[in-house]
């Protein structure tokens, strides 16, 4: 981060835009934060994106935090039960089981992350993972949900910011979202955009929305306070995603807890039976 904004520093001395010197650090910031800049040099009001980035941030922080706590408290509790069991077996001098199951988990489990991580980065890979991931009852609501906040909410500091066509704010909320399903359903609702379409006609398109949230949209058109209308929508949306978070760590973490338990107490019994 220290050399990203070095780097910043210098660009910015040679005259160029906030957003373009830190475009080299790029990978260090919310997806969002980069469209936003843009959209408020492209509209003349940077302070005011600046402004709205800080009241973004906090908004979602509960809910990013939520889903950091969904893998970060499971992956916690396996690598401690890993250490424990690999001490038991190391204290009741059970040194070549204790290899076999350093081979077992360790390299095995490794090689197979590494091999996720290299086919994830492969696209027709990634987009298939992101169409299951749509499949599946608990994790499609919270994928939708994340994808609802980040847009609604990038679009409307875009609304905000002013001086921006329809289309424009709309690609620069778009590339907020990671799952590329989710990406193309919202596609639909761009190409009515660019025809002059309303905003209920263009978001009443998706398959995914739910039916209020397209209801509000519609709502906010008719009346002239879409603004409000989005700003209630990322309100609910991210209360609705807290409380699927929440509901869900609260399962999968004890489960893995569970998990991690049993199989303690699994090495425990094979050293002192074998």
């Amino acid at each position: 981060m220290r050399e990203a904004i070095r780097v910043a520093v210098q660009r910015c001395d040679q005259g160029m835009a906030i957003s373009e010197t830190l475009e080299p650090g790029a990978n260090f910031f919310p997806h969002y934060f980069l469209p936003v800049l843009r959209a408020g040099e492209a509209g003349g009001r940077l302070v005011e994106a600046f402004q709205l980035l800080s009241r973004h941030c906090h908004r979602v922080g509960p809910s990013v935090r939520l889903v950091r706590n969904t893998w970060l408290y499971p992956l916690l509790c396996v690598v401690f039960g890993w250490v424990i069991r690999t001490g038991i077996f190391m204290y009741f001098g059970k040194y070549q089981m204790a290899w076999h199951f350093i081979c077992a988990t360790f390299v095995t489990g490794s090689l197979l992350v590494l091999l996720g991580w290299f086919l994830f980065r492969i696209q027709p890979v990634k987009r298939a993972v992101d169409f299951v991931l749509l499949q599946l009852p608990l994790l499609r609501e919270t994928e939708i949900r994340l994808a609802v906040v980040l847009f609604f909410a990038t679009f409307r500091l875009a609304y905000e910011a002013g001086s921006l066509g329809v289309v424009v704010m709309f690609d620069l909320a778009w590339r907020t979202i990671r799952n590329d399903a989710i990406r193309q359903d919202l596609l639909k609702a761009r190409q009515v955009l660019a025809e002059n379409g309303t905003f209920g006609d263009a978001f009443g398109r998706s398959a995914l929305l739910a039916d209020d949230i397209q209801g509000m949209i519609k709502t906010g058109s008719i009346s002239g306070k879409l603004d409000q209308s989005l700003a209630e929508i990322v309100e609910t949306a991210t209360w609705q995603l807290e409380l699927a978070l929440r509901t869900f760590n609260q399962f999968f973490q004890r489960l893995v807890t569970l998990t991690v338990a049993m199989s303690i107490v699994e090495t425990v019994l094979l050293c002192v039976l074998f």
